[in-house]
């Protein structure tokens, strides 16, 4: 919903206006008078509230809903990717809604917890904005990291190298992202011994990313690697996070960040980080799950080319900004005066950026042409390690006939684990008769719990979000007790809506 809200400031003309970034005085209401900012501001304050919950969500179900069987260390590295990203969350959210909170009583009300004149500080609201901004990063790029957990195994054909210290590692990197925000404020003028060991801080993140970075090329050149469309763009993204994260270790270099701050340098790395390493592995995950959800096969060889045109496409668009930001061109202007000797560099860029285009084109036709015309895929078409790939093509609505169990992290290469779900189906033993419900289990162990009944179709979400857009919109207005009583309302429909009983 809040996205919804931020997209229709967009549509209406209302986009924010002082970057994404949102730094203050530009967000203030002397620089930014229209309600362009409150648009973005009360937009991140709600999607801090409804992230916060996905991540309780998330927490809860995979501590709580694992198959019997599945205790922590037989959890696939998948889980332990987003359980990182949901701790994350947690603890990254309250900062920027609590940054968004003060932009919009100092807009809003008169507060000056952003303006120097009257005792407040703008740099509030960079270090505000970082503590979740920084973290933001990691949350953005485990869950690629969990993708590639996934496909690697499965092309390589073996399990993956040092499991456990994979596992920690996600967990680092979760951890350690929130003490790195500063490298981002290098320039604004902090204390040396502060610059430092935030400097230090940067570097020791590198640790738990290179355990994975091992483990991945070792799993690959040790196993029987079959390089089919998923597998390329996991290598892609090997590849492009061995660019991004030396890019990022020259960043937390005091002297060589102050120099290219704000620069297309710093442009070049994000980049090579926030596509080159976080969305190729989303790219890989669509054509490896694509079969399970559709029950059809992609193109392999149009899969093959749409790889080679995004991976090369990447290259030519971002590696150049290395060295355009070295030679000093700056970020966030919207022109460039001429003979600043940018130019040819930047032509190369724009032509990476239609191969690119045109691969990710040739990704989405392929797979849009093969879930109508693709031959059927079969269940286990990749002879995956997980149990999704003991379902029929494209899965049945409840998921599974009878409750799996687990001996290993690779529920689908133990053959005598899921011969003994057959008869288990055959005798009736582990089948949830009374429909929509679902086993729970405890934490460590994975034993059977208790039997949880989920909820039933209901109109109140449709409620709860009619108010949340009243809330909203009397927010934007100014008429904070209308808001307040479209708050209740919504309080009272969250009531009628977890008060009313599941059945099946």
């Amino acid at each position: 919903g809040s996205a919804i809200f931020m997209y229709v400031g967009v549509a209406g003309g209302h986009a924010p206006n002082a970057g994404w970034f949102d730094y203050v005085p530009l967000a203030s209401k002397t620089y930014s008078p229209g309600n362009n900012i409150d648009f973005y501001g009360w937009g991140l304050i709600f999607n801090g509230i409804s992230s916060t919950a996905a991540a309780i969500n998330i927490i809860v179900t995979i501590f709580k809903l694992r198959a019997p069987g599945m205790s922590l260390n037989r959890m696939p590295l998948f889980c332990f990717a987003f359980l990182a990203v949901a701790f994350a969350l947690l603890f990254a959210l309250p900062s920027l809604s609590v940054a968004a909170l003060f932009l919009e009583l100092d807009r809003q009300l008169g507060f000056h917890f952003y303006d120097a004149a009257h005792g407040g500080d703008p740099l509030l609201w960079q270090n505000l904005f970082w503590i979740f901004g920084h973290p933001e990063v990691y949350i953005i790029i485990l869950p690629a990291f969990g993708i590639a957990t996934s496909i690697i195994p499965a092309f390589s054909h073996r399990r993956m190298v040092f499991f456990p210290l994979v596992a920690l590692a996600e967990i680092l990197v979760a951890f350690l992202g929130f003490g790195v925000w500063v490298h981002h404020m290098f320039t604004v003028g902090f204390a040396t011994l502060t610059t430092v060991y935030f400097a230090a801080a940067s570097l020791i993140i590198v640790i738990p990313s290179a355990i994975q970075l091992f483990a991945w090329i070792a799993t690959i050149v040790t196993g029987t690697p079959e390089f089919r469309t998923p597998m390329l763009f996991i290598v892609g993204f090997i590849v492009y996070f061995i660019i991004g994260g030396l890019s990022g270790v020259s960043v937390a270099a005091i002297p060589f960040d102050q120099q290219v701050h704000d620069s297309y340098y710093i442009v070049a790395h994000f980049h090579f980080v926030i596509f080159g390493a976080a969305v190729f592995p989303i790219l890989g995950g669509m054509y490896f799950w694509f079969p399970k959800l559709t029950g059809k096969l992609y193109h392999e060889a149009i899969g093959k080319i749409s790889f080679w045109l995004t991976f090369i496409g990447t290259f030519i668009t971002f590696f150049p900004m290395h060295i355009v930001g070295i030679l000093g061109m700056p970020r966030r202007n919207y022109t460039y005066p001429p003979g600043m000797g940018w130019t040819l560099l930047n032509f190369i860029e724009s032509i990476g950026a239609y191969i690119l285009a045109a691969g990710l084109v040739l990704i989405v036709a392929n797979l849009g042409i093969s879930l109508f015309r693709g031959p059927e895929s079969g269940n286990d078409p990749f002879e995956g390690d997980t149990l999704e790939w003991s379902t029929t093509s494209p899965p049945p609505p409840y998921n599974y006939a009878v409750i799996p169990t687990i001996s290993s992290a690779y529920p689908m290469w133990d053959k005598d684990d899921r011969e003994r779900d057959n008869r288990r189906l055959d005798r009736g033993e582990g089948v949830l008769e009374l429909g929509h419900e679902t086993p729970a289990t405890t934490v460590q162990d994975a034993q059977l719990d208790e039997i949880l009944s989920m909820p039933s179709h209901s109109a109140w979400p449709v409620v709860s979000a009619l108010t949340l857009a009243g809330i909203f919109a009397m927010l934007l207005m100014a008429h904070y007790w209308i808001a307040v009583g479209f708050l209740v309302l919504g309080g009272l429909s969250l009531i009628g809506w977890h008060s009313k009983e599941a059945h099946a």
